[in-house]
């Protein structure tokens, strides 16, 4: 019977608490849906043929008679692969050139002592609010010679007056007991920001780290406007122009020496979920592994003590 001795020390909730967990169970459960209904909705119809789509009325979940007919006509393009190497080298190389120059940067600007410091802060805000415009940009980049080159992705992530700010708020919140006992040790600043500023800023690296990265998968505009070499092209461009010319996938089934040419169409709504999908899938498979740190990185900064 002692199995079944109450526990003593189990939490009585009033009847009041009992319905604000229950309203509160309800609203996070109708949330979870709100979001996880469209991503079912997408891969569902990336996975639906032209016949049961018109069918449906445009609206599966789960398809009866799911095809790939979509994913083919993606993974067929010719330059798909060469593209999906151009982002994933852009997000490689573009993320610690935005960390590179913002975090001594932020870490200068977190020093009160800094001579000029208010006007640096004013300047680096007004470049934040005020950017130089698309005809500025280009001439900039025809004039460092960026133009048609892998490199106009990445020369203009270095910096960012956003990041250094956010790293400012950061350093500006570590303890200064700290700073002062590097400063009995005899540490330089180089050393203080190495040493003690990085690691302690690790989450929030990489909560910005992780939004570069988003930043630089999902950029299409920059490919458009600087290249004109299709092999430089990135993922989201060539999926854009994959949406802008949906066509007709034709297959080929070969069965006791004769040969059947099946042509299907694809509907430009199934390229365009299959094209979201498989945007998403290196974001999905990053993400997991930042989430604690980009968790921890937005909360702390907003508590001190």
């Amino acid at each position: 019977m002692a199995l079944f001795k109450r526990n003593p020390n189990k939490i009585k909730l009033t009847h009041a608490e009992r319905t604000y967990q229950t309203i509160i169970i309800i609203i996070v459960g109708l949330v979870t849906l709100t979001c996880l209904f469209p991503l079912l909705y997408v891969i569902g119809m990336s996975f639906t043929g032209q016949a049961e789509m018109i069918e449906k009325n445009y609206f599966v979940i789960i398809p009866e008679r799911p095809t790939i007919l979509a994913y083919q006509s993606i993974l067929q393009k010719s330059n798909f692969w060469s593209s999906f190497l151009i982002s994933v080298f852009r997000v490689l190389l573009g993320v610690p050139a935005a960390l590179l120059l913002t975090v001594p940067g932020g870490y200068v600007l977190a020093n009160k002592q800094m001579p000029g410091r208010r006007w640096f802060m004013i300047y680096f805000i007004i470049t934040m609010i005020l950017g130089g415009g698309t005809i500025p940009s280009y001439l900039l980049m025809r004039d460092l010679h960026l133009l048609n080159t892998f490199w106009v992705y990445i020369v203009p992530a270095f910096g960012g007056a956003f990041n250094m700010l956010i790293i400012k708020l950061f350093v500006e919140g570590i303890p200064t007991e700290i700073i002062e006992s590097a400063d009995l040790d005899g540490a330089s600043e180089m050393q203080k920001m190495l040493h003690i500023a990085v690691p302690l800023l690790v989450p929030t690296l990489c909560a910005l780290g992780l939004f570069a990265a988003v930043g630089h998968w999902n950029s299409w505009f920059d490919a458009m406007l600087y290249t004109r070499d299709a092999n430089l092209k990135t993922i989201q461009f060539v999926i854009r122009e994959l949406l802008l010319s949906s066509g007709s996938v034709t297959a080929t089934n070969s069965a006791g020496g004769a040969t059947t040419i099946i042509v299907d169409q694809v509907t430009p709504e199934g390229v365009k979920m299959a094209s979201v999908v498989v945007a998403l899938i290196p974001i999905l498979c990053v993400y997991p592994f930042l989430q604690k740190y980009f968790i921890y990185g937005m909360y702390t900064g907003s508590v001190k003590g």
